[in-house]
């Protein structure tokens, strides 16, 4: 239960960056070499702060999966 809601919270952050890269016209000035630039840092720090929100929300819990056998 705590990955599925880790997972929605996730989403829920990754969808607002979209809709703010979206709503600033970053798909319309992509071939700019610093907006290009500022977009790959965006989402390396999107990811970033997917992978501590997971850990922080589902906890060790992805690693208890295979401790029954």
């Amino acid at each position: 239960m705590k990955t599925l809601k880790a997972i929605v919270f996730m989403t829920i952050w990754t969808l607002s960056i979209m809709y703010v890269l979206y709503l600033s016209g970053a798909h319309l000035h992509y071939q700019n070499i610093f907006i290009a630039g500022l977009i790959g840092i965006v989402l390396l720090i999107t990811h970033m702060i997917n992978m501590v929100l997971y850990f922080r929300i589902a906890g060790k819990a992805p690693y208890k999966w295979f401790s029954n056998g």
